[in-house]
């Protein structure tokens, strides 16, 4: 007795180090992911409150005096606060619209019996690999008189997320329980009924996991504003810092990194508000079958 219990103790030091030496690694690993990607940003901020004899010689320093004329100074030129609003309104426009369709197109997937079902989710998996036509939908959308427009870029914007915002929905609906939806049809609800009162609230994660991608997809759009949006008026966050930039970058560099600084502000505020059920999303619909 005493041997067996003498020999499970060097088993359970070995399994109690292996423990810690995975931990640590793990910790290490996840460490320089971290690293790797908050640094450039960080950096972008510093550099955007540099002075430009400051930028010249303590490039990779921190800045010695705080100025935030470069933020003034992008504002005005690069016209951001017309871009803010053209992006908030593509962007906005765009989820919702997405998350109307979407919900509905991946509850009926998920829980109906349709005929063509399988079908028709097959060709929207497909269509998420499958490059858009710029020139016919450019063609498109000039005889249609929506060059120029914000319909012109929210069209487009909702017909590229959608596949991928179907696929996550479809996915996280199969995962509710049958008896918590029978168990509303029970109780009088249609199954239209059960979908907006017992299964759209319970749909946090996955609403908030379409929204975040989706936003970020239509704020970082650069290709299609900028065919589609002619006027300077209407140009977005990413066509405005990136004309900006050729405009002004050739001189001081610090203006830039503060429109930079400035057009990733909405994107950081989004996904610091939904992260934990944006993760949940992932974890629970998008990854699961």
């Amino acid at each position: 007795m005493a041997a067996t219990t003498s020999t499970r103790q060097p088993l359970l030091a070995d399994t109690r180090v292996d423990r810690i030496v995975t931990q640590t690694l793990s910790h290490i690993i996840l460490l320089m992911f971290v690293v790797v990607m908050v640094f450039p940003v960080l950096w972008m901020v510093l550099a955007s409150l540099k002075t430009s004899s400051d930028f010249a010689n303590n490039l990779w320093g921190l800045p010695s005096t705080l100025t935030f004329e470069n933020y003034t100074t992008a504002w005005e030129r690069a016209n951001l606060g017309r871009a803010f609003l053209n992006s908030i309104i593509i962007a906005a426009s765009s989820v919702m619209i997405v998350l109307m369709a979407s919900t509905l197109a991946g509850y009926a997937l998920a829980r109906f019996r349709l005929r063509y079902g399988l079908v028709i989710f097959v060709l929207f998996v497909v269509t998420m690999q499958v490059p858009v036509p710029i020139i016919p939908m450019y063609v498109m959308l000039a005889r249609l008189k929506l060059t120029d427009t914000y319909l012109g870029v929210i069209l487009p914007t909702v017909a590229e997320g959608l596949p991928l915002s179907i696929f996550i929905f479809r996915a996280f609906f199969r995962q509710v329980p049958s008896d918590l939806i029978e168990a509303g049809i029970v109780d009088g609800c249609s199954r239209w009924g059960a979908f907006w009162r017992i299964v759209l609230p319970i749909s946090g994660p996955a609403i908030a996991t379409v929204a975040i991608l989706q936003f970020l997809n239509a704020w970082n759009s650069f290709f299609l504003p900028l065919i589609v949006l002619r006027s300077p008026e209407m140009a977005t966050i990413p066509v405005s810092i990136q004309a900006f930039s050729y405009q002004f970058g050739r001189v001081d560099w610090q203006p830039v990194f503060a429109s930079l600084s400035v057009g990733s502000i909405p994107m950081i505020v989004l996904y610091l508000t939904l992260q934990r059920w944006f993760i949940q999303g992932l974890t629970a619909g998008a990854i699961k079958g």
